[in-house]
């Protein structure tokens, strides 16, 4: 009977340990399928705001009560339901993003004539060049700095605000975008690399991070070759 006993204890444990494993597998899946949603959904903004396309990717307002089918499929598998359906619009995102837009040509001026670099938490800030030796011209361009990391962080809060649910942080949204922004850099513009971790493996192993070679280095400020 103790026997018996014993190995049913022990089947009961095995089974929950496989269940534990396996939820953890689910919620591991569950949070790099959102990562990557974000990363998809950065592509679609940034191509916005540069003026490549004109429709900006849908996004799924948190606050909004979801489906009981969503919440159905979820219970059964989370991983392969995560934003199946992303169809509703924040209107607060395109408004920042238009305002960011309007500002883009000027941005990407600054950064051409190397009197800005973009860090690796998804700002741009100014740096000593020859264009911005006038005075009047060094505080335009502080003004349009202050506004375009303004207007960057509203758009990183209000996207972290739209994937609360799936946990996603403001800072993470901001090491997104910046290393989004990166894999678009051209040839002579200041960029930082990510801190250690799995986005900046990411870039280590890009076409930018190839042509850095030992250049590539976490948190490193590196020019654009």
């Amino acid at each position: 009977m103790k026997k018996n006993s014993w190995f049913l204890s022990t089947a009961a444990i095995l089974v929950l340990a496989g269940c534990v494993i396996r939820t953890e597998h689910k919620i591991d899946a569950h949070i790099t399928l959102d990562i990557r949603h974000v990363q998809q959904q950065a592509e679609g903004v940034l191509d916005f705001i540069e003026g490549k396309s004109d429709t900006l990717p849908g996004f799924e307002d948190a606050g909004e009560p979801t489906s009981w089918l969503r919440r159905a499929l979820d219970a059964i598998d989370p991983f392969e339901t995560a934003h199946a359906q992303m169809n509703t619009k924040s209107a607060k995102v395109e408004e920042i993003a238009t305002a960011l837009r309007k500002n883009n040509d000027a941005i990407a001026k600054l950064k051409k004539d190397g009197c800005l670099g973009e860090t690796n938490r998804g700002y741009v800030e100014l740096r000593d060049c020859d264009a911005l030796a006038d005075a009047a011209a060094k505080n335009a361009a502080q003004q349009l700095v202050a506004d375009e990391n303004q207007g960057r962080k509203a758009l990183y809060n209000e996207i972290a605000r739209l994937n609360k649910d799936d946990g996603v942080t403001v800072t993470k949204v901001e090491q997104i975008y910046a290393v989004e922004r990166l894999k678009r850099g051209k040839a002579g513009e200041r960029y930082q690399l990510p801190p250690a971790g799995e986005l900046f493996n990411d870039v280590k192993g890009s076409d930018i991070g190839k042509k850095l070679g030992d250049q590539c280095k976490p948190d490193a400020w590196v020019t654009i070759p």
